[in-house]
């Protein structure tokens, strides 16, 4: 049953149940009609009973029971299968046997265990009959006492009730096969909505993400199914999308320093070169390289933290004393533009040190680049609530409201031209984005007024998730 026709198991498991619940139908059925049918039986011999009781109690006698045997047959009449037998007390004389079951339910009244109302279930010595019997006494007119038995046949009975079983055990193959092929259109009609995932699913290529199941129709155990399948395709078709323009941007930021290495390195081949001429295209070759090498390196960083492989070495730290470190790091690039790097408040924070420092140090270095000159760079850091916030703000030129969204895409720069001129990758916001991403924070920008431009990290207060 693990692999095959869907529709083919459930027809078949509804049919089964199907059956199952006949088949506890007929059971409670047949017990009820067994059950019935003992009622009447029992209802039929107590009456004969009273009746036989009271015509004995009026004579006087054993002899004379047995000489008005005549007025007891009426009591049996048209009854083939009452059986009526009247004996004196304790295996006493058999005043009247109107048959041979009658005379052999005397015998069992004194060698069988009845119950305790007087009845007995037996059958006879050839076990083809099986026969209901009720013993009750009394006392003839002259207070002789006596016993009578009355037996109803009960082997209509038993054939009525194997008849039920053997027209229920004839016809549970044909009601099977009714059930399941019913089963099997039913569960047709209800899988048809799934020809629709089918054809979506079988449309969906590398080169074609924008196909949607259409869920406006479907039930509403298949529309949360269809609803969560476009969204699974909306992240493919995202992720596709971002691997492309990637893959894109890539090329782009690699084609250049490698174009740039290949001219240098053909011209200074051309024609002779001095010793001097060659050291400065070599240094200006390493420069090339170690763009390069920062770029492959940035690129491995995130592809580690895409894939949450990157260890986190969480430790409570002092996010201002990590700041005014990095403040101290960055403090002659600061200098050679005449800008001052100014660290204030104070928290605590579970997170990767090395991770937080290098966050900060490439907001601090971006807003060194593109802050005014001679202007102050400000780190703040402040407890909001289940949050603690660094803050970094410059003063520069607004960034417009366009470029705000995508400032921590990969490779995206607002002056391109001015991010490989300081020797940047386009990665620098990226990589503060997937560090706070690992640290369970976000990393935002706005602009300020005044001409302020303010980054901030949001970490949460307790340990990360």
């Amino acid at each position: 049953m693990r692999r095959g026709s869907l529709k083919l198991r459930l027809a078949l498991l509804v049919g089964v149940l199907g059956l199952a619940q006949a088949a506890a139908v007929l059971f409670f059925s047949y017990l009820t009609f067994e059950r019935e049918l003992d009622a009447q039986r029992r209802a039929v011999l107590v009456d004969k009973a009273r009746q036989a009781r009271q015509l004995i109690d009026e004579m006087r006698d054993g002899a004379m029971v047995k000489a008005s045997a005549f007025k007891l047959v009426d009591l049996v009449t048209g009854r083939a299968e009452l059986h009526m037998a009247v004996a004196g007390p304790a295996g006493g004389e058999t005043y009247v046997a109107f048959s041979p079951e009658a005379a052999e339910s005397l015998e069992r009244l004194r060698n069988d265990v009845w119950q305790t109302n007087g009845l007995l279930n037996w059958r006879t010595r050839e076990g083809r009959r099986a026969l209901l019997s009720l013993a009750t006494a009394g006392k003839t007119a002259n207070g002789q006492p006596y016993e009578v038995v009355l037996s109803i046949d009960r082997s209509e009975d038993m054939r009525l009730l194997r008849q039920l079983l053997l027209t229920a055990g004839t016809a549970a193959p044909f009601a099977l096969a009714i059930v399941f092929f019913s089963a099997l259109v039913i569960v047709a009609i209800g899988l048809k909505p799934l020809e629709g995932f089918r054809s979506t699913v079988e449309g969906v290529t590398a080169h074609s993400l924008a196909r949607r199941i259409h869920t406006q129709t479907l039930p509403d155990e298949l529309r949360r199914l269809g609803e969560a399948f476009n969204l699974m395709l909306d992240r493919l078709d995202d992720g596709v999308t971002r691997l492309s323009q990637f893959s894109a941007d890539l090329a782009h930021e690699m084609r250049t320093p490698l174009s740039t290495l290949l001219g240098r390195t053909q011209v200074a081949l051309s024609q002779t070169r001095t010793q001097e001429q060659l050291i400065d295209v070599m240094e200006r070759n390493i420069d090339e390289l170690q763009r390069l090498s920062r770029l492959v390196g940035d690129m491995l960083f995130l592809a580690q933290a895409d894939h949450a492989k990157q260890a986190l070495d969480l430790q409570w730290l002092d996010l201002a004393g990590e700041a005014r470190n990095v403040a101290e790091f960055l403090d002659l690039d600061a200098q050679e533009r005449g800008m001052n790097i100014m660290v204030e408040g104070q928290a605590r924070i579970m997170a990767d040190r090395s991770l937080v420092q290098r966050a900060v140090i490439n907001l601090a270095t971006n807003a060194i680049r593109h802050g005014s000159a001679g202007s102050e760079v400000r780190i703040a850091i402040s407890s909001r609530g289940e949050q603690v916030v660094l803050e970094v703000v410059n003063q520069g030129t607004p960034i417009d409201t366009a470029h705000l969204a995508r400032l921590f895409d990969r490779f995206y720069r607002i002056d391109s031209s001015r991010g490989r001129e300081h020797g940047g990758t386009g990665l620098g916001l990226a990589i503060v984005k997937a560090i706070m991403k690992l640290h369970s924070g976000t990393a935002e920008a706005a602009n300020e007024p005044g001409g302020k431009v303010r980054f901030w990290l949001s970490f949460p207060a307790s340990h990360p998730v």
